[in-house]
């Protein structure tokens, strides 16, 4: 929990304006460039614990505001600290670096060793609106109450953050009653051939298959309070109370699932809200407008980096009176079958009635 706002101490300095250092220590984070700030309230725990990185960002951006992002950032901090800070700033586009490296080499991409604790997304946190008002922190993202009825559903999780209780279902749960098996191309045309032929020889003894039987199937259909989806052969969803996950055998990707209702808001007037909400956070960046192939319905795109490494896909769509919102959630960059398994999500996640 961050400690109460303290106001910055500021003096003037003779730093070029477009260059900063930005040193953090144990009891708060100094920021010497056109001005000299002491950020009292944003002290080194809670950088590398999360909750002071987007604020950390803003400051930054504030006094640098004429140049913004064609600065020179220079990071004077532990490793953990220093990894975080310029792998945030690299993703904005603005050129970091050590201290020690003398502005001759970037710091490697790979993701920090040590969990980073943020908040799991809640249906109070800061990518999602409800018809009662605005939400505080998802590891990610404040917002506007502009529309007080929905945004975007999920957001800035930290991959650590997660418990690993994904891999089983949920308390009660009937997998069977939820989860209707797409037979594949070569299970379809096998039992047709038979149908058509009833002098077609039986399996083999033991229940053995043919190779080309060993194919997977097209995937399975999951449905789970209210909401229907396609998903890869293994994948289930659990209910986290606040949101939806559905989770495979790749223990490297999840896939935050979520429909609120829009209560008559009109669907571009959701979109402004984004695509601003988008703009205005350090978290979030890449926003642009794609267009469902199957459903025709205009999808918004963009992508959250919470700072630990991790990389969240966004895709949200107004349909059938509700803001659908799809977050692929993948450990480092996502692979080509992580995005294949997204995208069966985005092109099926439907109500159930």
């Amino acid at each position: 929990m961050s400690s109460p706002a303290t106001p910055p101490t500021v003096e003037n300095g003779s730093a070029a304006p477009d260059t900063l250092t930005i040193t953090v220590l144990d009891t708060a984070t100094i920021f010497e460039g056109p001005d000299t700030v002491y950020r009292y309230d944003l002290p080194g725990t809670g950088v590398t614990e999360g909750w002071a990185l987007a604020a950390v960002i803003d400051q930054a951006k504030e006094l640098c505001s004429l140049h913004w992002p064609e600065v020179e950032i220079i990071i004077d901090a532990d490793e953990p600290t220093t990894e975080l800070l310029t792998r945030t700033l690299l993703n904005k586009g603005v050129a970091a670096y050590p201290t020690e490296a003398l502005r001759e080499t970037a710091l490697p991409t790979e993701p920090q060793d040590h969990e980073v604790e943020i908040a799991r997304p809640t249906t109070g946190g800061r990518h999602r609106f409800h018809g009662g008002g605005l939400a505080a922190r998802l590891g990610l993202h404040p917002f506007h109450l502009a529309i007080v009825a929905v945004i975007v559903a999920v957001g800035a999780v930290s991959w650590w953050a997660i418990d690993n209780q994904s891999g089983r279902p949920a308390p009660g749960q009937d997998p069977d009653a939820v989860i209707a098996a797409h037979p594949g191309p070569g299970e379809r045309a096998g039992e047709a051939a038979a149908a058509e032929d009833p002098t077609a020889p039986d399996p083999a003894p033991g229940g053995e298959e043919p190779d080309d039987a060993a194919e997977p199937s097209a995937g399975v259909v999951l449905e789970h309070s209210g909401l229907r989806l396609a998903a890869p052969v293994g994948f289930h969803v659990d209910n986290r109370g606040d949101a939806l996950l559905a989770t495979g055998d790749d223990p490297d990707l999840r896939i935050h699932l979520a429909a609120d209702p829009v209560h008559n808001v009109p669907a571009e007037a959701v979109h402004r809200e984004i695509e601003t909400m988008v703009a205005e956070d350090p978290t979030l960046d890449g926003f642009h407008r794609d267009e469902d192939p199957g459903r025709g319905d205009e999808v918004l795109v963009y992508q959250e980096l919470p700072g630990d490494g991790s990389e969240v896909a966004w895709s949200t769509w107004v349909a059938a009176g509700h803001q659908f919102s799809v977050g692929c959630h993948t450990r480092t960059t996502p692979t080509l079958p992580q995005q294949a398994a997204c995208r069966m999500a985005v092109e099926s996640l439907s109500m159930t009635g």
